[in-house]
């Protein structure tokens, strides 16, 4: 069965008119405007929260793509959220605009659906890079050789 989870994009722009939708709590405390509320008042959507298990599994292979430093509160219970309803036996579709959560989705092999943009094309991921040194830092946002500070550079990811 697929079931459609939304992020807040989804619910600001008025995208949720599918047969089974599910969000998590923490996109419910990002809606504030009223026509928004009101709109949720309309549409059958479901609030579920993801477990600590696949929360943690989630923020385990966002710390591989890099996305980690990227990704939400929320966007990682979205995430784990989808991964427990793949695990469950079911397709879980994200329906949103962020592109971490696009490409995480990717790496969990999770298919998404865009609100307004066009979707990521290739998978990516992001190494943190010395502005100094130019070497790679795997921890900090400051260089351990020189000092320097640490900016984060997309790069191709091999799928």
């Amino acid at each position: 069965m697929q079931v459609y989870i939304l992020d807040s994009s989804a619910i600001f722009l008025k995208k949720g008119l599918y047969p089974s939708m599910l969000t998590v709590s923490r996109v419910l405390k990002e809606i504030k405007d009223r026509e928004s509320v009101s709109y949720l008042s309309l549409i059958d959507l479901e609030v579920k929260d993801p477990d600590s298990s696949d929360i943690e599994e989630v923020k385990k292979v966002a710390r591989k793509t890099g996305d980690i430093y990227k990704l939400s509160e929320t966007d990682i219970d979205l995430l784990a959220l989808a991964f427990k309803i793949k695990k469950e036996g079911n397709e879980p579709i994200i329906v949103t605009d962020d592109y971490s959560i696009q490409n995480m989705a990717r790496s969990l092999g999770i298919k998404t659906d865009s609100v307004v943009q066009k979707g990521i094309s290739e998978k990516f991921k992001w190494v943190r890079i010395c502005k100094g040194c130019k070497r790679r830092v795997d921890e900090g946002k400051i260089c351990p050789v020189c000092g320097s500070e640490v900016y984060l550079v997309r790069v191709r990811d091999k799928i």
